[in-house]
């Protein structure tokens, strides 16, 4: 994180914040936490130089269990598994020298970390899934374990070290894509069109069902990476996911006898079932046939700021199936995170048209270990671009949210990673004598909660005269100076304009808001879209 840090401001509410979880209103609703655990066992919390420890994990899932969050789901490396497993060699390990690593030194030391952590868990007697999960159960959280089911993080042998690679991906490039431009690292992801592939995932799999027998349910994460075929063989093979997925639906549901219990299975999939197909991914059927519990939908890194949940409910067609929205650690670009306001914006659109939030990555570091549980703004002192604690004991409810400063997002279109279908309105091309017209979704009841002031922030690619209306409403008064403000300037390109328009809260209405844009002058981009709601001070209704 290499923004400027400027003010540091603590705010005592946002140290208590809302304590009071949401109300269930039935069995489809969840707050979903999934942490990768690398950031656990580099101990990224609280000291990366200080051994890991039980009560480590513990004190972080405390400051997770303490919020509204309902489900706690913990990676288990997937492929680079944190465990000792009859099918892979455990993240990291050497095998006492006898793995090469061709990694530069501060990389290896970092990799050494890794292990020596999953080292003294093991002295412990768990490891860092089995600690995560059973303190989320002890505390009262569901307990869910996700794989990601084609991880290409280190799928490059002339980048990374050997101790991170999987020993059935290295023994085995002849199951590898080849000649790939689907995203990063795709050329060298596992075919999944190849039966010793899809044995060695379940072996996986199954390993895990049967290991962790604290567990509520299973997660399949389709998004790290979305890439299971060539592209041209994906709709043709999908009978062999859907396959996986009624041997998985079996397995668990042959554990779940024996425990007493039904052990859900999920699955975390692209945001539009279109885009499911288009990997292979038939989830409609999958739904149909009675194999999955719940979904989550989202962007491969860095993130989709306006899910369209409602689009993929209504092309389901499968109301009893809850279907929950992603808000990934990545913002507009990688590295570009996701602004308080944002987080707010987010999680209202994605309540308001989904059964609840799935949160991918939501790492304490900044918070915690670098900034000592301070609450630092950004430059202008209005914004914040770190998760906190706090956020989570108010995005999980609508009604926390009321009243709450925010901000409202058009999906950009610059996110479809691995060729991902998307579903967007921008960039927009302007020009004179045709209004561009573009969405943005407000999830506030504007007309009963009226907000002090409403501004709309738009982003072109350059600088030139045009007209704007949002709902059919002109706007005219400017505000140059709230760009930098409400740092909505971040990842600026040369040549980039930055425009604020207030909006008269009248304009505006709970659900999908027009906004039109007409040049005067010569044509341009626009790339940005914002509806930011102020109903007061930082220190008395949150940050943008």
């Amino acid at each position: 994180m290499k923004f400027k840090l400027l003010s540091c401001l603590i705010i005592a509410f946002c140290q208590s914040g809302f304590s009071t979880p949401p109300a269930k209103k039935s069995p489809q609703f969840r707050i979903i936490h999934n942490n990768d655990g690398t950031d656990a066992l580099s101990n990224n919390w609280f000291d990366l130089d200080k051994p890991l420890a039980v009560s480590d994990i513990n004190n972080y899932v405390d400051m997770v269990s303490s919020t509204q969050v309902t489900t706690f789901m913990m990676n288990t490396g997937s492929d680079f598994v944190y465990y000792k497993s009859k099918y892979a060699r455990t993240f990291c390990d050497d095998l006492e020298g006898k793995v090469a690593c061709n990694s530069k030194p501060e990389t290896v030391a970092v990799w050494k970390k890794y292990h020596r952590n999953i080292k003294n868990l093991e002295v412990e007697g768990t490891d860092v899934i089995a600690a995560s999960l059973t303190r989320a159960k002890k505390n009262g959280l569901e307990a869910i374990v996700t794989f990601r089911m084609n991880d290409l993080h280190f799928a490059d042998s002339t980048q990374f070290c050997a101790w991170v690679y999987p020993d059935f991906w290295i023994q085995n490039p002849q199951f590898w894509l080849g000649k790939d431009s689907q995203g990063y690292n795709s050329s060298n992801a596992l075919n999944f069109k190849h039966a010793e592939v899809r044995q060695y995932k379940l072996n996986l799999i199954h390993e895990q069902i049967e290991k962790y027998d604290m567990i509520d349910g299973f997660d399949l994460d389709f998004m790290r990476f979305a890439v299971f075929f060539k592209p041209e063989e994906a709709s043709e093979n999908a009978h062999l996911i859907t396959e996986m997925i009624q041997n998985i639906r079996l397995k668990l549901d042959v554990e779940g006898k024996k425990r007493g219990k039904r052990l859900t299975l999920s699955v975390r999939v692209p945001i539009t079932i279109e885009g499911c197909l288009q990997k292979g991914l038939d989830v409609k059927k999958w739904v149909s046939m009675g194999l999955i519990d719940f979904i989550s939908i989202g962007a491969h890194w860095p993130g989709e700021t306006a899910t369209p949940v409602a689009k993929f409910k209504t092309d389901l067609k499968n109301p009893k199936i809850p279907v929950y929205g992603t808000i990934d650690s990545g913002g507009y670009t990688p590295y570009e995170f996701y602004t308080h306001g944002m987080y707010k914006g987010m999680a209202s659109h994605l309540l308001n048209q989904g059964d609840g939030i799935h949160l991918f990555n939501y790492y304490f570091d900044f918070y915690k270990r670098i900034n000592k549980e301070k609450i630092v703004a950004t430059e202008g002192g209005l914004s914040c671009r770190y998760a906190v604690p706090s956020l989570l004991k108010e995005i999980g409810s609508l009604k926390t949210l009321e009243s709450r400063n925010k901000i409202f997002c058009a999906s950009d279109g610059t996110t479809p990673a691995y060729r991902v279908l998307q579903v967007a309105d921008l960039p927009m091309g302007c020009g004179r004598g045709k209004k561009s017209n573009a969405s943005i979704f407000v999830g506030d009841d504007v007309e009963t909660v009226n907000p002090e002031e409403a501004i709309l922030f738009i982003r072109n690619d350059r600088k030139a005269p045009f007209d704007v209306e949002i709902n059919g409403n002109r706007l005219a008064i400017q505000k140059a100076d709230y760009p930098a403000q409400f740092d909505r300037q971040k990842g600026l390109q040369e040549g980039e304009q930055m425009y604020a328009f207030i909006v008269p809260a009248k304009f505006l209405k709970k659900g999908d808001n027009t906004v039109s844009i007409m040049a005067t002058g010569g044509v341009f981009m626009t790339k940005r879209l914002e509806i930011a709601l102020k109903y007061g001070s930082v220190d008395t209704h949150g940050y943008f």
